[in-house]
């Protein structure tokens, strides 16, 4: 298991309140696999890969958990420690490719850089992989694009950049933070297959964060579904899509359009199954606080 997450809970302290965001959360991803996160906005996803990178906000407080990647808890590591596995062995895709680059350097200084810093190579080794994982990400004429700077290039094109840069030096574990968002449909298509087609090839390990059960079908070896912070249901991408545990999976799946069956009508999730769900978020959050102030 490359990536275990164990009961981890996190809290939002402000102006003297405090609100639970992660609680309890629990996620698995084997060596060589892409585990999908799947949820709507605002139910805990990019908390989760925050918590996993150490980037929470100052007000953020974990409370109790682990996360131990390769078996080693990443929260009672050293921070200097820590701050040293980002870029080499855990490398993120974000969401927004045009932000995601600097807009004031060319794509070369932005690659060799990280190469440079994480690979130790030098400035011309640098430059050769660089060209390389241009290459390998369909990338024409890369040394043209190595001139370039973002804004000269379309998102499609800056995403491949984002892309091979994560890659560039050959993480274990790769965080992608829903990195077809910003993309239009043709495009996203692309990029999923580039991704897993990249993914197969390294053996690299692969959280990806999406709200579109679409994209968990096409991309995802198992799959993870959380709301207000609570991991609901998991197991392997077949089996969530024919046999749901969860009303909560249901719901998502009701509401989510086919492709196939264009003519079945989609249902929202109720407002009934919200407020169950509200109401197990607050039982929990009470025997958490009383599990506490017992300890």
């Amino acid at each position: 298991m490359i990536l275990d997450i164990e009961n981890l809970r996190v809290s939002i302290n402000a102006k003297g309140t405090r609100t639970p965001v992660l609680r309890g959360a629990h996620l698995q991803l084997e060596q060589g696999k892409i585990l999908g996160l799947v949820g709507e906005s605002g139910g805990g996803k990019t908390m989760v890969c925050k918590a996993i990178l150490g980037v929470l906000p100052e007000s953020a407080r974990i409370e109790s958990g682990a996360i131990r990647f390769e078996g080693r808890d990443l929260l009672a590591m050293p921070a200097r420690e820590r701050r040293g596995l980002l870029g080499r062995s855990i490398a993120m895709i974000l969401q927004n490719p045009m932000t995601a680059l600097n807009p004031v350097f060319r794509i070369e200084d932005q690659m060799t850089d990280v190469l440079r810093l994480h690979a130790g190579l030098d400035r011309a080794q640098a430059r050769a992989r660089a060209l390389e994982m241009l290459t390998a990400v369909h990338i024409r004429e890369p040394e043209r694009v190595l001139r370039h700077y973002p804004h000269e290039l379309s998102g499609g094109m800056c995403q491949r950049v984002v892309i091979s840069i994560a890659f560039s030096c050959s993480p274990r574990l790769i965080i992608a933070d829903e990195p077809t968002t910003a993309l239009d449909v043709t495009v996203q298509h692309q990029i999923l297959r580039l991704i897993r087609e990249l993914q197969r090839k390294t053996g690299t390990s692969v959280l990806f964060i999406t709200h579109d059960l679409g994209v968990v079908a096409k991309i995802c070896d198992s799959v993870s579904v959380i709301y207000a912070g609570r991991i609901l249901e998991s197991g392997p991408v077949e089996r969530i899509f024919s046999s749901q545990h969860h009303p909560y999976t249901q719901a998502l799946l009701d509401a989510a359009p086919r492709y196939d069956r264009p003519d079945t009508a989609l249902h929202p999730v109720s407002p009934e199954l919200r407020e169950q769900l509200a109401r197990e978020a607050e039982e929990f959050d009470r025997r958490v606080d009383r599990e506490v102030a017992h300890a």
